[in-house]
């Protein structure tokens, strides 16, 4: 049975006597002018919690601070028509990241609601090893690893299958999605995606079908309408193409929608650039005291942000990124529009926090080393905290010819991805990347915390390399070595990144 949203709302007109609440929804309501009302229900007398605050009115609001407790960041809505200018009512919904809805149309706003206040996450991807190629298209293909899969030639005069996934995508029941597939294309020719709906376990050959245009593939699109309220529904999902040139066809994502509400998890954001590549960020500002963690999360195949409840219990501000490329993720690594925008998000949480650069700790486990490595070379932190440091991606590639064996084939994507190419000379490249951007920095106000593991059968000399750069620039290191190869002992490595982030909180920040 699914658990019912537990909604307050707070204005001067109860909804559940005026409109039609949906079943989903456990309705409250107070009304603006009397607050306290919410910490004295009839079947209480200690304070509530709520998955969802509406506010309808702020009329007679005078003591929101009371709130304080009940509300988590990004699960407070107000209505755009309804914004008051009290500063201490607008403080408030900054500390909430609060979000601004419409309630033109109430009707809605209550299925937004049912539909974006769920708990958990998921995101999965279809690769390219899923894809079929239309029996009908006579032109060239070729595989760029597992990263795409190009098609070449005449596709038509008129819209004509191109290829289609070889399994279908599952809609949940009481869940809607947003699916965005991975393409680049060259101008003379053009595409669309059309799929068709089977409901689970019915018999019924008839199946609902729709299609959306280049236009509409401009965003992710949010499939609604299907008939999945009861036991879920499966789509199969073909590409057509008109024109003639090359399209590269990536990986099929699709995730649990929020219909506007977040990405992943409420208020999570996504960003993609020219190419369609995504990352994806989710900011908390905790208590507005500084520092301003930021999590780059490690290789998951599993889309969705990763370290949640671990940065969270901190108290602190902080950020979650999400890699979503590939087969479990690209190193944070992409065009110059992608990275800007990395550490633009940084940024622009330090400047909404009020804080600089001195207030900011970057830190990630394994790929999320990287991230927190490359963009602190950016960014000048107070201090980056790295477990399992992976910084020579070039030679993590090379290295699966002989010591992982087909173990870890998204090394060899990501060179070609980001390179064009499979070569040692490329590999080399991808390295220097990483050793330019990091030894033009001065670090001489940043702490490097870094644990390794001694046999790293990934990038053996990472710790030992970060050192010899370091030292010459007399930069402190603390440094942790453990036997083993690279996946060999986690759960040290992760207790000792727990050790270092309590330990800066602590006594370089006075947090308990």
């Amino acid at each position: 049975m699914q658990k019912k949203i537990k909604v307050l709302q707070i204005g001067t007109t109860n909804w559940d006597e005026v409109e039609s609440i949906p079943k989903q929804l456990d309705w409250n309501f107070a009304p603006s002018s009397n607050l306290e009302r919410i910490l004295t229900f009839e079947d209480t007398k200690s304070a509530q919690t709520f998955d969802a605050i509406l506010f309808t009115d702020f009329s007679g609001i005078h003591n929101i601070n009371c709130l304080n407790d009940i509300g988590q960041s990004y699960a407070v809505l107000f209505t755009q028509e309804t914004l008051p200018n009290d500063p201490a009512i607008r403080a408030f919904l900054k500390l909430k990241l609060a979000q601004a809805v419409s309630i033109k149309n109430k009707k809605l706003l209550l299925e937004q609601i049912v539909y974006a206040f769920f708990d958990n996450q998921s995101g999965i991807k279809l690769g390219i090893n899923m894809i079929r190629i239309a029996p009908t298209f006579g032109g060239s293909c070729k595989y760029e690893g597992n990263a795409y899969l190009e098609l070449e030639g005449e596709f038509g005069k008129e819209f004509e299958p191109l290829a289609f996934w070889q399994k279908n995508i599952y809609v949940d029941p009481n869940k809607k999605i947003e699916v965005w597939p991975e393409f680049v294309k060259s101008a003379d020719c053009e595409l669309k995606i059309s799929f068709f709906e089977t409901i689970n376990g019915s018999t019924d050959t008839k199946q609902s079908s729709w299609s959306v245009n280049e236009k509409g593939l401009e965003s992710p699109i949010v499939i609604g309408g299907t008939h999945n309220e009861t036991s879920g529904s499966f789509l199969n999902v073909i590409i057509y193409a008109k024109g003639s040139g090359k399209v590269k066809i990536g990986s099929l994502h699709y995730r649990w929608s929020r219909l506007g509400l977040g990405q992943f998890l409420l208020g999570g954001q996504r960003y993609a650039d020219s190419k369609r590549q995504e990352f994806m960020y989710y900011f908390n500002p905790g208590d507005m005291k500084p520092p301003l963690n930021v999590y780059f999360a490690g290789y998951r195949s599993l889309e969705g942000f990763e370290g949640y409840f671990m940065m969270k219990k901190m108290n602190a501000p902080f950020i979650l990124l999400s890699d979503p490329r590939l087969e479990g993720g690209a190193f944070y690594l992409g065009s110059e529009e992608f990275e800007k925008k990395i550490k633009t998000v940084i940024t622009d949480s330090l400047h909404y926090l009020g804080f600089d650069n001195s207030q900011l700790i970057l830190s990630g486990i394994s790929m999320g080393t990287f991230g927190a490595l490359y963009y602190g070379s950016k960014l000048r932190p107070h201090a980056i905290i790295a477990g399992k440091p992976l910084l020579n991606v070039g030679t993590i590639a090379t290295n699966g010819r002989i010591l992982r064996p087909q173990e870890f084939d998204t090394a060899l994507d990501l060179l070609r991805l980001i390179s064009g190419e499979s070569s040692q000379a490329a590999a080399d490249r991808l390295n220097k990347r990483f050793w330019d951007a990091f030894s033009k920095t001065d670090f001489k106000d940043t702490i490097v915390a870094a644990a390794y593991m001694k046999n790293d059968d990934y990038d053996r000399y990472a710790f030992r390399e970060l050192v010899e750069k370091l030292q010459r620039k007399n930069v402190k290191v603390i440094g942790r070595g453990y036997i083993g190869r690279h996946n060999d002992n986690t759960s040290a490595i992760v207790n000792w990144f727990l050790t270092q982030y309590r330990y800066i909180l602590k006594n370089d920040f006075g947090r308990k």
